[in-house]
């Protein structure tokens, strides 16, 4: 059985092409957080990293991605997404484009200062005013189709540009911890780094349409205001029946750093 307290999903919608490139003067392979976990089952804490997704780590992170986060995803469990080759296969290779960014954050085990257990990863991408959408009719796979449909509604309820006025922001594509390291707050660290990740680069702003219900509580617990929100009946307009899910709606959320 899930535990939905202890999932936290996120997502974003697909850009065919997307300029923005990280400064050669911030290198990759940074760590941004370092933080200690917590006992558990009698075991001493662990201590944890958060750092830049080298590209030796991009596999095992997309993987995790694939077994846990389309498993998790509310959206992705009301619309099988898990029974769609089609659709896993076209988000699939979403993710590997926007890893190419080299902005995404993966959250590991540290022993001695080094990473060691793979544990969380976050894709994190930088969207522009001149990223250009993709075609949503050559999209393939009717579930992610309708996932996708619901995202870019959502997020098109506010001109976040302007909102923020800013010609870029961070956003992400989704954000997943293992089932046994829930509950090490691994998720707040995660959207925390953020801050000093968006600073090293010159992002002033970050916003992420969050789908469960423990994301979007956690997200207000981590500072970011909710700026849209979206119930799943509006989107019976589009032909979409997001009735079975055990959520009611997405939110539009963000911070400016």
């Amino acid at each position: 059985m899930i535990s939905r307290e202890c999932i936290v999903t996120e997502n974003t919608f697909y850009a065919k092409t997307m300029p923005w490139v990280r400064p050669e003067n911030v290198p990759i392979g940074q760590v941004w957080s370092r933080f200690k976990g917590r006992e558990r089952n009698g075991e001493p804490a662990k201590n944890f990293q958060i750092r830049d997704m080298d590209e030796k780590w991009k596999k095992p992170c997309l993987d995790m991605m694939q077994e846990t986060f389309l498993r998790d995803e509310p959206l992705c469990i009301a619309l099988g997404i898990d029974k769609d080759p089609e659709s896993i296969e076209t988000i699939r290779a979403n993710w590997e484009g926007y890893v190419l960014q080299n902005m995404s954050l993966a959250c590991f085990t540290e022993v001695d200062g080094e990473p060691d257990e793979l544990v969380g990863f976050n894709i994190t991408i930088v969207k522009t005013r001149d990223d250009e959408e993709g075609d949503f009719d050559k999209i393939k796979g009717d579930s992610w189709k309708k996932l996708l449909r619901t995202l870019i509604v959502a997020e098109e309820l506010v001109d976040l540009f302007d909102h923020y006025g800013v010609d870029s922001f961070l956003t992400s594509s989704g954000l997943t911890v293992l089932p046994k390291f829930r509950g090490q707050n691994i998720g707040a660290r995660l959207f925390e780094a953020r801050k000093p990740l968006c600073a090293a680069v010159g992002i002033k702003a970050t916003a992420t349409v969050f789908t469960a219900v423990t994301s979007q509580v956690l997200a207000a617990k981590c500072g970011y205001d909710l700026l849209a929100e979206l119930n799943y009946t509006e989107m019976m307009k589009y032909g979409i029946d997001l009735g079975s899910c055990d959520t009611p709606s997405v939110k539009l959320m963000g911070k400016k750093f």
